[in-house]
């Protein structure tokens, strides 16, 4: 509203358009003022960009683009999504396919917020939009602020599009929103939520490439002679790459280049690389990924800068927003609130509340660049705050699913950090499957740090899982480690040390060294009076006793591991060896001292709530039942031992019981009960995916 004169009092509305809307506030009546005369081009605007070959793997995002554009509503759509992942190709592919649909013009910039150059102004941009449409700068409000106001009243009524690029944030977006009736279209890294609320925008989250579309994506670049459909090499890059649209189109460049490459060649070359952007980024192609990965991380705040590269200091690309605030040591509101910045940015996903990811391509790209931000100092700390912060996590939940085990000796750091955590046993089993790809990593990197008592402690609180798990190959790497670690600085934890290596041994069948290793760790324990750890070397030497098939040497083993347990005051331990006792009178064709046995291990482990414990001693009288020919008997333990072992979420154990029970009631020729089994097992088709389940750590989840 400008004054007609100075000493006026209308109100008029200068440069206004027909047909659009005004809000009349309380000040007096308004009088309309016919806008200086403005030509629309008789050229219409085609400002795209060309060169976008066809789109691979997209479908149902053009399709959710033109449900988007062709509505009654604002007609716009906002694609955002990580650095790379082909928001400018899927945005020009659908805008080139749909010029028909806009034969009034095709406004097209790159606000360039993510470029490494300097961004574009607003008022740049809607100037030039301005003078496409042969609107001249005399022409224009002296106000650049009303700008966007002509842009908007020169395209109403038209049916225009608009492509704003590389935009971050919306004011760079405000003023170049077309009028009624054209189209805007908005790519940025990061998610604007003005768009969504001030302009109901269609927002599209772009995901990366399923690996039958990466594949795609190569046999198109580099030819499908060279890179056929079911091809492995290509597969493993894509899963290498994790996807990533920009990465695959690098190495496609590569292989287009270098014509004597197999795709096997570059699996290789990815591989031996200790950084995938290594690979991409020596590729003398004007393109590299980690600088165009760098404007985002140079975008934030130094508060989230940090958190990222913490972040990246995680033993696995799996974030937890319970995990980090406790590492970072900060209130879980504060991690929440830098944890969603990051994913604003399109820096890391949250896959489930409280849950996040980061794609190998960034955490690669952050390790490159960490002492750029953080000192050899922070880094050292940061490292062992994360180690701590795992093993106390993996302590409290190997203390949830064993309670009865011995206790640690752990510094007053690490049991402070496992009292905060409270695990039920399926939580704490979704722990440690989560935490399975990074046990090694963890114990590698402590050794370099030359932290022994965290390699022998952790060895410690993971092998229960690993042994329920059946993960041979892994308990044993870990165990190996935890004895060279207990020798090399840790000795008051060498003997339980060797203890677990001798099982792992045996698990694997070299069960000469085992025995080494259990009679070294039982000469330890009683040199050091540890009665408790004798006794536990005791019940490892029956396990070794049976798997030799030593039964009679089992025995001995059994009894003498349950009279030292019961002296020492052990009761789970004496249930243990009582089952041990009776696995191998089993064996040797006494099933009634073996039932016998298994009974009273039983009433301990029912008296001490031990799940485990029961489980075993379940599991046993109904073999002794289905050995002694007493079949119905034995099924009926085994039923029983099935709705144990079914929740511990132990489906392995499970399907060796329902194995066991279809065999013995297709001998009682019960069908009813051997269908109830069948129907069970085909449940049971793979393993089940714990790492999804809820855990439970203070007052968040993991």
């Amino acid at each position: 509203m400008d004054p007609v004169a100075e000493n006026s009092p209308q109100n008029v509305a200068r440069g206004v358009a027909a047909n659009q809307v005004l809000q009349v506030g309380s000040s007096g009546a308004i009088y309309v003022q016919q806008p200086h005369s403005t030509v629309w081009s008789a050229n219409r605007p085609h400002m795209l960009p060309g060169g976008i070959g066809r789109i691979v793997g997209r479908h149902h995002l053009l399709q959710a683009m033109d449900e988007a554009m062709e509505g009654t509503g604002s007609r716009s759509c906002m694609l955002w999504g990580l650095a790379g992942s082909g928001k400018t190709t899927l945005a020009l592919a659908w805008a080139s396919s749909r010029i028909d649909n806009y034969p009034d013009g095709q406004f097209f910039v790159d606000m360039r917020a993510y470029s490494g150059t300097p961004r574009i102004e607003a008022r740049d941009a809607v100037r030039t939009f301005l003078a496409t449409l042969g609107i001249k700068r005399a022409d224009l409000p002296d106000n650049e602020d009303e700008w966007g106001g002509v842009f908007r009243a020169a395209t109403a009524g038209r049916r225009c599009l608009v492509v704003v690029d590389n935009v971050g944030s919306y004011d760079q977006v405000r003023d170049l929103v077309p009028g009624f009736g054209s189209g805007l279209v908005v790519t940025s890294r990061r998610a604007i939520p003005e768009m969504s609320v001030r302009h109901e925008a269609k927002v599209l989250k772009l995901p990366l490439l399923t690996t039958d579309e990466g594949v795609e994506l190569l046999a198109e670049r580099v030819g499908f002679i060279r890179v056929t459909k079911g091809d492995s090499s290509a597969r493993r890059i894509v899963e290498l790459l994790e996807g990533h649209p920009l990465a695959l189109a690098i190495v496609s460049a590569k292989l287009a280049i270098h014509t004597s490459w197999t795709v096997r060649d570059a699996v290789r070359g990815i591989e031996s690389e200790r950084s995938p952007l290594r690979f991409l980024d020596g590729a003398g192609l004007g393109i590299e990924v980690g600088r165009v990965i760098s404007w985002s991380v140079e975008d934030l705040d130094a508060s989230t800068k940090r958190v990222l590269y913490i972040a990246s200091m995680l033993p696995s690309n799996e974030c937890s927003l319970s995990v980090l605030a406790l590492i970072l040591d900060v209130p879980t509101r504060d991690c929440d609130r830098m944890l969603q910045a990051l994913c604003m940015a399109s820096l890391v996903d949250e896959v489930t509340v409280g849950h996040y990811r980061m794609h190998d391509i960034i955490k690669a790209y952050l390790a490159e660049t960490r002492s750029r931000v953080m000192s050899d100092e922070e880094q050292a700390e940061v490292g062992r705050r994360v180690r701590t912060v795992y093993l106390a996590l993996s302590y409290a939940a190997d203390s949830a699913v064993d309670p009865h085990r011995h206790p640690l000796r752990l510094d007053e750091e690490t049991v402070g950090i496992a009292a905060t955590a409270r695990f039920t046993v399926a939580e704490a089993l979704a722990w440690f499957e989560s935490l399975t790809p990074a046990i090694n990593h963890l114990i590698e990197e402590a050794e370099s740090a030359g932290e022994f008592p965290f390699v022998t402690r952790f060895a410690r609180s993971v092998n229960t899982f690993l042994y329920w798990r059946q993960d041979v190959t892994r308990t044993l790497s870990v165990q190996e480690a935890a004895v060279a670690a207990a020798v090399a600085g840790d000795a008051a934890m060498e003997a339980l040390s060797r203890r677990a290596l001798g099982r792992a041994l045996a698990d694997t069948g070299r069960l000469a060294e085992a025995k080494e290793e259990l009679q070294a760790s039982m000469a330890l324990d009683a040199a050091q009076g540890d009665e408790t750890g004798v006794a536990s070397a005791q019940h490892a030497m029956a396990e070794l006793a049976l798997r030799s098939g030593q039964h009679g040497e089992a025995l001995r083993w059994g009894v003498r591991a349950a009279r030292e347990s019961r002296r020492t005051d052990n009761p789970v331990r004496e249930a243990r060896a009582l089952y041990d006792a009776a696995r191998a009178l089993n064996e040797l064709g006494h099933h009634a001292w073996a039932q016998a046995l298994g009974l009273r291990s039983l009433s301990i482990c029912e008296d001490r709530g031990n799940a485990y414990g029961r489980a075993l001693a379940l599991r046993l009288l109904g073999e002794v039942g289905l050995r002694s020919g007493d079949l119905e008997e034995g099924c009926t333990w085994l039923e029983r031992a099935w709705r144990v072992e079914e929740s511990l979420g132990n489906a392995r154990s499970v399907r060796t019981i329902l194995q066991q029970l279809e065999s013995a009631y297709g001998e009682l020729g019960d069908e009813g009960a051997g269908d109830e089994v069948r129907r069970a097992l085909a449940g049971l088709e793979r393993y089940p995916d714990l790492t999804q389940s809820t855990v439970v750590i203070g007052t968040v989840t993991p």
